[in-house]
């Protein structure tokens, strides 16, 4: 069972979520799952509480931040926060409670991805931003680079140049590359300073595990 939020909304709107998620064009992988979604609103929650955040909003949005999912080697995947922004206002007028927020909520949605290239423009849109990053980072953000990067076939790492010295890194064909193209750069992009102090101790896993796996790797030579 999810886990409940402290809003009358939030029942009515995670149902609603699971038989949208249920029906949609592409199957997600194990990274962008409902899973996903419910863990970013929880530190959405726990973020907007640090920082003085109107918490329905980013709740709300944490939870609609993924209403459109294409997998990330589609040539949509870039745009799919602008396309879910676009939904949240009907989602919002629809489920009792939200209207009046709508506006807020779907400016937090648009600006949230790392591919979007968006700035925050507000301390709720921050929290939402800094939530799903730091998603990206940590143990579950490990298990999560592997997931996706296995949806669609990408492999673990460059057998001959795992890591990019002798070539350009390529993400949508090793997974390994990605940490190197954005994970690693979480931490020093976060917008809140709770999430900055969340991604230090995320990021130092981040980076543990990548000393392991080169000296595991380098004992293979």
């Amino acid at each position: 069972m999810a886990p409940a939020f402290p809003f009358p909304w939030s029942t009515p709107l995670l149902a609603r979520l699971r038989t949208h998620l249920a029906a949609e064009p592409f199957p997600r992988d194990a990274a962008h799952d409902l899973g996903h979604i419910l863990r970013v609103a929880r530190l959405a929650e726990g973020l907007a509480g640090e920082e003085g955040a109107d918490a329905e909003t980013c709740v709300a949005a944490a939870l609609l931040h993924d209403l459109v999912y294409r997998p990330k080697n589609h040539p949509e995947s870039p745009l799919t926060a602008q396309m879910a922004s676009d939904l949240v206002p009907r989602w919002c007028r629809e489920i009792e409670g939200l209207e009046a927020k709508a506006a807020a909520i779907a400016a937090a949605v648009a600006s949230h991805s790392w591919s979007g290239g968006q700035e925050p423009a507000s301390l709720e849109a921050a929290v939402v931003q800094d939530a799903d990053r730091l998603e990206a980072l940590g143990a579950i953000g490990i298990a999560r680079v592997f997931a996706t990067g296995a949806s669609f076939g990408a492999g673990l790492w460059h057998p001959e140049d795992p890591w990019g010295e002798g070539r350009d890194m390529d993400d949508k064909a090793w997974s390994l590359d990605h940490f190197e193209r954005k994970l690693l750069k979480l931490a020093a992009a976060m917008k809140t300073e709770a999430g900055r102090r969340l991604a230090e101790g995320r990021h130092l896993t981040l980076r543990i595990y990548l000393d392991a796996l080169r000296a595991e790797l380098a004992a293979q030579r």
